[in-house]
């Protein structure tokens, strides 16, 4: 359990680090800019680049539950037909 807490903590820690690169990234890039061009383009742009989340899929899943199970959290994995 706390093998997959300190997973989910670095995961964190990564995804902020991240957040603030790109912040730094877009700071730099809009200070290198002679005119601004109204906000609404810039605001379109950083959408367009964002991928939009996909739901997991089974096997993902099952990966995940699997991590888990390794790292000691006590579970029983079973297979269901739908």
């Amino acid at each position: 359990m706390f093998a997959a807490a300190m997973r989910g903590r670095l995961k964190a820690e990564k995804s902020a680090y991240e957040r603030a690169l790109y912040g730094a990234w877009q700071s730099e890039r809009f200070a290198r800019e002679d005119k601004l061009k109204p906000f609404k383009r810039y605001l379109a742009q950083s959408k367009t680049a964002a991928k939009p989340q996909q739901s997991q899929t089974g096997m993902e899943a099952l990966a995940v539950f699997e991590s888990l199970k390794s790292s000691g959290v006590p579970m029983k994995i079973t297979r269901i037909g739908l």
